[in-house]
């Protein structure tokens, strides 16, 4: 059932629906754009719920970066018995996330470097600013097309409501493990003091599903979140020593080994060497690397799946032969 919130937003359709919220789709009547608003379950001033309703909105207010979604406003709303739940509006990504292209499978590794070099600029600004976000993984990356003309996806990074300050008192329980049990970091897992290489722990993870359609630890919560104390994710060699080195390090058990956000960013910046990974797998398997369309990088020629510098095809016959 559509509602106005503050006499300006008018919801529409209902885009998802998590464990304390519900994000609707709908239109600012001020400005005439269409905008998202995400409406939480009511709750009390004095229940982890509202705290972190608060927490998201006060960092929100503070953030201002391409690859994090934008706050626009906040307000309360009084819903139809009487109860008062907090809403956030904030810009409007008009495309789906990771989770449901991920999906439909694997990602080719230029698209994944592209968009990892995004989202750890995300993740290197909040961190400068002394934020983590505790729960980077597919269904909080937002994925667009910068314009009907666009060429590639950007992504960006949303729900920052266990987002915490670092060295700020928590927003949750004390000891409380947060965050989704397929992305935690193992110091998560363990309920251990958490600072900005656990986000980069999580985003490892995500990139290495992207590039093989597969999570490291599926499975109900308490074995996914026990398996990464006890292993490290499979990371295939078959990827290059480039990517399976970056991806090792940021999934390294110890945070001590994992790079810095920007340090990421770099590394996936200078595509050069990834694409070169990319396409000595192609040679040794025979096969294109995901994504390309026949012609390799170099120029060599992809026929039936065999390389043509390797192999000699000859010329078709200019007339068929005579049959007696």
């Amino acid at each position: 059932m559509p509602v106005l919130l503050a006499d300006r937003y008018q919801t529409t359709d209902l885009l998802g629906v998590g464990g304390t919220a519900s994000v609707y789709r709908a239109v600012d009547r001020n400005l005439g754009r269409d905008v998202a608003v995400k409406i939480f379950n009511a709750t009390t001033s004095d229940d982890d719920d509202y705290r972190r309703q608060h927490t998201e909105k006060v960092l929100l207010s503070t953030l201002n970066h391409p690859g994090l979604v934008t706050l626009h406003d906040a307000g309360m709303h009084e819903d139809q018995e009487g109860r008062t739940a907090g809403f956030l509006v904030m810009e409007f990504v008009d495309g789906e996330d990771l989770r449901h292209l991920l999906k439909r499978g694997a990602l080719p590794a230029d698209d994944v470097a592209q968009l990892g070099a995004d989202l750890a600029d995300a993740l290197a600004y909040i961190h400068s600013e002394g934020v983590i976000h505790r729960d980077v993984k597919p269904a909080n990356i937002l994925l667009f097309y910068s314009g009907d003309n666009g060429t590639r996806l950007y992504p960006k990074l949303t729900d920052f409501g266990i987002a915490r300050m670092m060295e700020a008192t928590s927003a949750t329980a004390v000891g409380a493990t947060i965050g989704t049990a397929n992305y935690l970091s193992p110091e998560q897992a363990k309920g251990d003091p958490l600072d900005e290489r656990s986000d980069i722990y999580s985003l490892g993870l995500v990139l290495l599903e992207c590039l093989t359609g597969e999570k490291s630890f599926p499975g109900p919560v308490v074995e996914a979140a026990l398996a990464r104390l006890l292993r490290d994710p499979e990371v295939p060699d078959c990827l290059g020593p480039d990517w399976s080195g970056l991806l090792r390090r940021m999934t390294a058990r110890d945070p001590s080994l994992r790079p810095a956000a920007h340090d990421v960013a770099l590394q996936l910046r200078s595509q050069d060497d990834l694409q070169a990974d990319a396409r000595a797998v192609a040679r040794r398997t025979g096969l294109a690397s995901p994504g390309t369309s026949g012609v390799l990088d170099d120029g060599e020629l992809v026929t039936g799946g065999v390389l043509t510098g390797n192999v000699h095809i000859p010329a078709p016959p200019s007339r068929a032969p005579r049959i007696s």
